[in-house]
């Protein structure tokens, strides 16, 4: 019997979880329906949508959401809870929106911090809570922005947001150093790039005049075109360890990355190339995470 419909609504894509009587899902729908894929979009259609046939068969059953659904551009703006942040919390303080059809869904607060930066997140939240029973000092979540987030007591206790995937995929699409850029993958560049990242210097510059180099380098005959996509995402992920560390990352921590496994692939490399040692959790700690969430927030028994 199925207890729970879990939401991950996020910029680009949309995950839906049917749980049965546990933090176990039944079923699982993905697809692209993310919050920007419209310009006017009307949320509610989009939900019946995609999960129309769930809602259907379970008309009773509870409705949780999280993720950039809850922001100024989505569906339901929710208040932002301010680090340190708990799981049970983020449980208390759900915001309730009525369908037309008379049923609520629950939507799930972001997280805040104001010191030593200001900072926020929608949805890592609450990947953190799927993630919390494993009891991590420092997980670093990759995507567009990615997070490395602090716990201490299953509570985000501080976190920091690079935005390397949105530059990369500026820098890549939309800037002439991707006019080079070919197909083909060099893992060779890769680790070159997050050499000089992580170790550059002031004799070697920053991320800004490094940049430049994957433009110089093949006109200069120094690189091949094949290696600027990686030579670029490697430079920007050895600067982003390379900055996490002068933020207080510690050789002797252990990161847990979490996130699709081709971008944890790369931040695996990376932080390893640095000379970290790296755990790796399952991709879908968000679907954990939405169902202890609705435990904590008294939607279903414990």
């Amino acid at each position: 019997m199925s207890s729970l419909i879990g939401i991950d609504w996020g910029t680009t894509t949309f995950r839906a979880y049917l749980y049965d009587q546990s933090s176990t899902y039944v079923d699982r729908i993905s697809s692209a329906a993310g919050i920007m894929q419209e310009l006017h979009p009307d949320f509610e259609n989009i939900l019946y949508d995609q999960i129309g046939s769930w809602l259907t068969r379970y008309p009773s059953i509870p409705i949780i959401a999280s993720g950039m659904i809850t922001s100024r551009q989505g569906w339901v703006e929710t208040p932002y809870l301010a680090c340190p942040a708990s799981l049970e919390n983020l449980g208390k303080i759900l915001t309730a929106f009525r369908l037309h059809d008379g049923r609520d869904i629950h939507f799930v607060a972001g997280v805040s911090q104001q010191h030593p930066t200001a900072n926020i997140m929608r949805g890592e939240e609450t990947q953190m809570a799927g993630l919390a029973s494993r009891k991590p000092t420092l997980a670093v979540l990759p995507g567009t922005h990615s997070k490395w987030i602090w716990m201490a007591d299953e509570c985000i206790s501080r976190f920091t947001t690079f935005i390397t995937g949105e530059l990369f995929t500026a820098l890549t699409e939309r800037t002439i150093l991707g006019r080079l850029i070919t197909d083909q993958k060099d893992p060779t560049s890769f680790r070159l790039g997050v050499e000089e990242g992580y170790y550059s210097s002031s004799r070697t510059g920053g991320i800004l005049s490094q940049l430049f180099g994957a433009r110089a380098k093949p006109i200069l005959g120094l690189m091949q075109p094949d290696a600027v996509y990686d030579y670029i995402s490697g430079l920007l992920l050895g600067t982003e360890v390379k900055e996490a560390v002068e933020l207080g990352v510690e050789a002797q921590i252990r990161p847990l990355v979490c996130g699709s496994s081709a971008l944890v692939t790369r931040y695996q490399k990376a932080l390893q190339i640095c000379g970290f040692k790296v755990s790796v959790a399952e991709q879908d700690s968000a679907s954990t995470g939405l169902y202890r969430i609705a435990v904590e927030a008294g939607l279903l028994a414990r």
